[in-house]
């Protein structure tokens, strides 16, 4: 168990260094699982981009996997998760069918729900309360903290009626994506894949909550971590800094894996510094 950051310039080589460092690792330890995981869109190019690297032009045992694509295999290697998977599509519907049965318990949302886009907008905002684990609980707070500002406090109890209902018609039955990682984090102890695996973050600036309480499992389950992430090369990657300046969100991203680290007792390796293009090659 042990995790390392591969910092650097965007340019520098993060991701040419660690794909040769995994591929070549791969190659000396055939009987070891190597996983790569990227963002959603970068998938396929990632997997592309070893190919080609690769002196065999194949990557047996190198996966290449976003999130959720991890969690569906994962639950294809242990089984247990029936519900099914809600897409956006569904998600809009369901959420027009609330809005159409409690139409008299919303304030100010009920007359703009049959606007063009504005499910959508409503979906998207749900989604985001899951994936920062907002509860019901929150949402009443934060009305009860703007009793004084009406507009706000009638949207957050519009919301949270919606958000109420679309949680209790789920239940037990459906699944979003964006519950799909706290459903991986439940079964991913089970996972003889993930376990003693070599694992790569590449591509990502940020995680959110749900994916952070998921890393810290991996932590401990894979290992080895590789987090690969942008900053400049004359920054101090592990002082907080301003919200305003420009790499902020990348310190508190790696302020939070050391914190990780730290409460499941996992080694920090001193990191690799990538400070320009020629330094990939």
């Amino acid at each position: 168990m042990a995790l390392q950051l591969i910092l650097g310039n965007s340019g520098a080589g993060k991701s040419h260094y660690i794909f040769e460092k995994i591929i070549r690792e791969s190659m000396e330890h055939p009987e070891k699982q190597y996983l790569i995981v990227v963002p959603e869109q970068f998938t396929m190019q990632t997997q592309k981009d070893l190919v080609l690297m690769h002196p065999r032009r194949g990557i047996m045992n190198i996966d290449v996997q976003s999130f959720e694509r991890l969690a569906h295999r994962v639950f294809e290697e242990v089984g247990g998760e029936h519900r099914k998977i809600l897409e956006d599509t569904g998600k809009n519907l369901i959420l027009r069918r609330l809005a159409e049965e409690k139409k008299d318990e919303l304030t100010l949302l009920g007359g703009n729900m049959k606007k063009l886009g504005y499910i959508s907008e409503v979906k998207s905002l749900i989604s985001e309360f899951t994936q920062y684990r907002v509860s019901s609980e929150q949402l009443l707070q934060m009305m009860e903290r703007n009793q004084n500002n009406p507009q706000l406090y009638f949207k957050l109890k519009d919301m949270k009626v919606l958000y109420d209902g679309f949680r209790k018609y789920l239940e037990g039955a459906y699944l979003t994506a964006e519950e799909l990682l706290e459903a991986l984090e439940q079964s991913v102890e089970q996972s003889k894949t993930v376990r003693g695996s070599v694992l790569v973050l590449d591509g990502y600036t940020g995680f959110t909550p749900v994916q952070l309480n998921l890393l810290k499992k991996l932590l401990v389950l894979a290992e080895e971590v590789y987090v690969t992430l942008t900053i400049d090369a004359g920054e101090n990657p592990f002082s907080p800094g301003a919200e305003y300046q420009l790499f902020y969100l990348t310190k508190k991203t790696i302020a939070q894996l050391m914190k990780l680290a730290a409460e499941v007792k996992v080694p920090v390796k001193k990191p690799v510094l990538k400070k320009d293009a020629a330094s990939c090659r």
